[in-house]
């Protein structure tokens, strides 16, 4: 039957009545279809239409070469006609379920690579593209099934081609995604021996071998390859304007050339987490959150990720992520005018206090940051929330967080005092930790004081013993050294035997020795001994922490005492304890009484032979409730008719 004699009928049929025409319609189509098949049937048709098709996607992979909307279109339009002229093709659905892709049609490319995997189940293509449209639409809607199902088929296609290092590279990001370190450096090692010589692939390797606490050959890996990376890829590597203030970046990019590696060193040395390691962990943090934004945000297109990326290498992954939640608004404005639509993701962080707003302003998968003409929008953590994270390092500015601890690494809780004495040759610097452990076992100790350029002025070792205080349950240990005036970063690293881990990170400022009268800090000890004009052992208690029986003891010293015309020095010292509890006294006690009467306050007077003296104090405690406690030391010279006072926090246990 010729095609118009086939409309003929077909108008025809629209004359008669309902159930004739319900019925003849059926009959028509059963002989339209018949029609088709016999046509299929025909050698000479099929082979016109095979040759018809291969034109078509010749044409098309032409159209695809050019890169453009317009030639993208017309490539669809032709796969498109090809698979209809030649449907049991997998080559021709496979090639328009990647332009789908391309184009972003999710669902048809997901249709069109379903069909590829049903064609040739034997085949890795299908899987692959669609191990890819599924990670597309998780990053798009973040729903974890989608992360799953991409998991899953990625996982397949490198079953059935493991010499396929394209999808052994999609595979391992998501592994990570999944907290499965040792299937991602299982998938990257994949991808390496599939291609040796891909860069990408050693990238994959150093993120995965950090990933899974192989610090020492994480590092070497990186390091060999980053300086073969593109220039436009090498740059997100060493550039540290992410997590640098501005006027660090301003002073960066005003260096020649040559002076920028010193001063990017510099950077990286003041944010080292743990200097008793060759390893700079922030560093090496930092390189593999750059390498999983790499996999996960760029686009090669555009040269570069999106604010999601500049984000997750800032901060790393988020605790929550949602995509256009139900309290947000799906547009975005300035700060007056009108709205236009959006996409949102919302990024919370709240170990930082934080909660990260991103617009989709062109509905084309490009997250920003929204944008105001009144203020700063750039995402910062809350910094008291920052304070109080004992186990991250937060760059200068808070526009960086890093862990203390590489990956794989057990916690070892540390304790931690830092004070300032004058000693014969300038200030001396005392440090004291504590960790838990029991006499049987082993925990090390190193520090190493930087100074502002973060070089190293002292380095030292040791066996923790065990407490004073707590001799089965605490062991401590101390270090000191002699310094020049400025300012330097205190750092310990403790280990046990177990693998465990603990690290101090402490800012001091020394400050050059004066002539008028000055009082060192205020130390509690578990004891102390040698007090008057010999050596001092304190006792160190670096947690302050007093049992219930007590007493409080404490050390300090007081230094150029004025010595009156008997050549006698006089002072006075004044102690008071005060708890920090919230002050629950009625408000009109409060408002004529601001400040709650000490719990403890002694004062004494004593005399002194020379400008130096070492003095402890020992305060009974026993009557105190368990909690947290300030001790208020003041020293007045009553020749000079000065005075100086400081303060330290204690706890009393029960």
């Amino acid at each position: 039957m010729t095609a118009p004699a086939r409309v003929g009928i077909l108008r025809a049929a629209g004359t008669v009545s309902t159930p004739l025409k319900r019925t003849s319609s059926i009959i028509l189509l059963s002989l339209l279809l018949a029609g088709i098949a016999g046509a299929a049937s025909d050698p000479a048709s099929s082979s016109r239409a095979r040759e018809r098709a291969g034109a078509l996607y010749q044409r098309s992979l032409g159209w695809l070469a050019l890169n453009t909307t317009e030639a993208r279109r017309q490539a669809v339009r032709a796969l498109e006609e090809a698979t209809l002229l030649d449907p049991g093709n997998a080559g021709y659905e496979l090639a328009l379920g990647r332009a789908y892709y391309t184009c972003g049609f999710l669902k048809s490319a997901r249709q069109r690579f379903e069909r590829v995997a049903k064609l040739q189940p034997g085949d890795a293509a299908g899987h692959q593209g669609l191990g890819l449209v599924w990670r597309r639409d998780w990053l798009k809607y973040l729903d974890r099934r989608s992360l799953v199902r991409s998991t899953e088929q990625l996982a397949t296609a490198t079953r059935l081609d493991s010499g396929n290092a394209d999808a052994w590279l999609a595979l391992a990001p998501l592994l990570v995604e999944q907290g499965d370190a040792l299937g991602a450096l299982q998938a990257a090692f994949s991808a390496l021996r599939a291609d040796p010589g891909r860069l990408e692939a050693h990238l994959a390797v150093a993120h995965a071998l950090y990933r899974s606490g192989m610090l020492h050959e994480a590092d070497s890996v990186f390091s060999a390859t980053i300086p073969r990376l593109p220039r436009r890829v090498r740059d997100r590597y060493e550039d540290i304007a992410p997590v640098a203030t501005e006027q660090d970046t301003i002073l960066l990019h005003q260096l020649p050339r040559a002076g920028r590696p010193a001063f990017i060193e510099r950077f990286w040395r003041e944010n080292d987490p743990d200097p008793s390691t060759p390893e700079n962990e922030a560093r090496l943090e930092y390189w593999a959150r750059v390498t999983h934004a790499y996999f996960l945000f760029f686009d090669a297109k555009r040269g570069g990720w999106d604010e999601r990326g500049e984000v997750f290498v800032r901060y790393g992954p988020p605790a929550e992520m949602h995509y256009n939640p139900l309290e947000g608004r799906a547009s975005w404005t300035f700060d007056s005018g009108p709205e236009f639509p959006a996409n949102l993701m919302v990024w919370t962080y709240p170990e930082l206090g934080m909660r990260v707003v991103l617009q989709d302003r062109l509905l084309s998968e490009f997250y920003m940051l929204p944008v105001s003409l009144t203020s700063d929008l750039d995402p910062l953590p809350d910094p008291d929330s920052l304070a109080r994270r004992t186990d991250a390092l937060g760059t200068r500015g808070g526009r960086g967080v890093f862990h203390l601890l590489p990956p794989g690494t057990k916690p070892l809780p540390l304790e931690g005092l830092v004070a300032r004495f004058e000693g014969g040759a300038g200030p001396r610097l005392l440090v004291q930790c504590e960790v838990p452990g029991g006499p049987a076992d082993s925990v090390w100790a190193e520090w190493a004081v930087l100074d502002s350029a973060r070089v190293v002025r002292a380095r030292a070792s040791l066996l923790l013993g065990p407490s004073a205080c707590a001799a089965e349950t605490r062991r401590v240990g101390e270090f000191a050294a002699d310094l020049d005036p400025g300012p330097y970063l205190v750092s310990v690293t403790v280990r046990d035997g177990a693998g465990r881990r603990g690290i101090l990170r402490a800012p001091v400022e020394l400050a050059p020795a004066r002539s008028s009268l000055a009082l060192s800090d205020v130390v509690i000890a578990c004891g102390t001994s040698g007090a008057g004009a010999g050596p001092v052992r304190i006792e160190p208690n670096p947690g302050a922490r007093v049992p219930g029986a007590g007493p409080l003891t404490a050390y300090f010293e007081i230094y150029h005492l004025q010595p009156g015309s008997d050549g006698l020095a006089r002072f006075e010292y004044v102690y008071a304890v005060r708890s920090v509890a919230p002050d629950a006294r009625h408000w009109m006690t409060k408002f004529f009484s601001p400040a709650a009467p000490p719990l403890v306050s002694v004062s004494r007077e004593e005399p002194n032979l020379g400008t130096l003296r070492r003095q402890f104090i020992s305060v009974p405690v026993a009557s105190f409730v368990p909690g947290r406690y300030r001790l208020e030391i003041t020293v007045r010279d009553l020749v000079a008719g000065t005075s100086v006072v400081k303060k330290l926090e204690f706890v009393k246990t029960k």
